[in-house]
């Protein structure tokens, strides 16, 4: 019999998070179009390979610990459908499966599936991974593995070595806790804004979200880059700020809270580590007005830069560091987060050739979702998803307008 494993605190408040919503909210999609001779088999192995690999896959979560599969414990299969769409096509041809919740008591949390066309040579992989058990980076990880577990097969190396155990992580943030007087102090007098949205949402928009793109052509990349290298800070610190002043409204000060997803890997072990190593940060920046676009940039660094040394104390206890009470990791002391993510999965396979699709995200644990990355020509292209429970599609649109009217404001001079 294995024994239980601890949950990190940001596990449990995802747990319960998803069960008092009554909906999957953290399932994490990856997809890979596959073209050449591909041994199913082959990859259904590799797949199992690198999920045993990884104490966080193989096993089942109840009661706010993780159960560990036994060896002979069955993992899900890799299952083979057969389909004629395009690639955008065969993405509507998932989104149930994607949207199928995960029963995390009995499975584990990881899902696989390969759709295959009517060339025998051209398939797509599809993965569905709960958050609870891993981030993008994780993701990233996971790809490495199968790809190489998959190689082995045909003469290649094999995965060698124990990979780093999440729950070890997990163990000493559950046995070594961390003073939460900074977060305190510094988030003193905020308290949780009320959505924007004054009556509740039709059935069918209950649980959905309402997407704007936010694309920045090359003039404006350019302008973000520049801006970025003059102030030194990165491109993300520009983007965050953009959405923090887009969001401050009109006066002669601002007060804005933020929040910003942070990377608990600051050691190589951790970032061979899949699991959710993660924590939300909420930034709070105040400057009065009148203050120029690169200095509210320098402002919003030293906000960044100082939330990030305060970063260990889990996102459930600095809500309770300031006396925000509700469901446990579920009330927000912001409406909105911004994630600048340029983790790409990669999947190498012996004599096939990979590509990765891009999948919209299936999950968002806050109001509004600002996601910003960079597309295949080197502009950036961002993504607004805001819960229809909270904004209607007039406020997504106008909070929109005001991101590219922030930008055009920040950037004028350099276009």
């Amino acid at each position: 019999m294995h024994s239980v494993r601890p949950l990190s605190d940001m596990q449990q408040s995802m747990l319960v998070h998803e069960m008092l919503e009554d909906r999957p909210m953290y399932t994490m999609p990856l997809c890979f179009r596959i073209a050449g001779p591909l041994d199913a088999a082959a990859l259904e192995r590799a797949l199992h390979r690198a999920v045993r690999r990884h104490p966080v896959l193989a096993a089942t979560f109840e009661d706010g610990c993780a159960l560990p599969l036994s060896p002979s414990a069955p993992l899900p299969p890799l299952t083979c459908t057969s389909s004629t769409p395009a690639d955008g096509d065969v993405l509507a041809l998932l989104t149930d499966w994607w949207d199928t919740p995960f029963d995390l008591t009995v499975e584990p949390p990881v899902r696989a599936r390969l759709v295959s066309g009517p060339s025998a040579d051209v398939h797509h992989l599809a993965l569905a991974v709960h958050h609870v058990a891993g981030d993008s980076w994780s993701l990233a990880l996971l790809a490495d593995d199968l790809g190489q577990a998959y190689a082995a097969q045909f003469g290649g190396s094999d995965l060698t070595g124990e990979a780093p155990d999440f729950f070890d992580h997990a163990d000493r943030e559950n046995t070594h806790p961390v003073d939460a007087t900074w977060w305190k102090e510094h988030l003193d007098g905020v308290r949780p804004g009320p959505a924007p949205r004054t009556s509740p949402p039709g059935e069918a928009e209950r649980g959905t979200f309402l997407a704007q793109d936010l694309p920045l052509g090359a003039a404006e990349t350019r302008a973000v880059r520049q801006l970025s290298r003059s102030c030194q800070v990165s491109p993300a610190v520009v983007l965050f700020t953009v959405v923090s002043a887009a969001l401050a409204g009109s006066g002669p000060d601002h007060d804005v809270v933020v929040g910003m997803p942070t990377a608990l890997r600051d050691t190589q072990d951790l970032q061979n580590t899949i699991g959710p190593l993660l924590n939300t940060l909420p930034v709070r920046t105040q400057w009065p007005d009148h203050l120029p676009p690169a200095q509210v940039i320098e402002r919003h660094a030293q906000s960044i830069d100082a939330a990030l040394d305060h970063k260990d104390v889990p996102y459930s206890r600095i809500l309770r560091a300031a006396a925000v009470h509700g469901a446990h990791g579920a009330t927000p002391l912001f409406l909105h987060l911004v994630n600048v993510d340029t983790v790409v999965p990669r999947l190498r396979l012996p004599a096939l050739r990979t590509t990765h699709v891009p999948v919209p995200p299936r999950w968002a644990n806050f109001p509004a979702l600002w996601e910003f990355g960079w597309g295949t020509v080197g502009n950036i292209h961002g993504t607004l998803r805001a819960s229809a429970d909270a904004f209607t599609e007039q406020d997504a649109r106008h909070l929109r307008d005001a991101f590219r009217d922030t930008l055009a404001h920040f950037t004028s001079d350099l276009r």
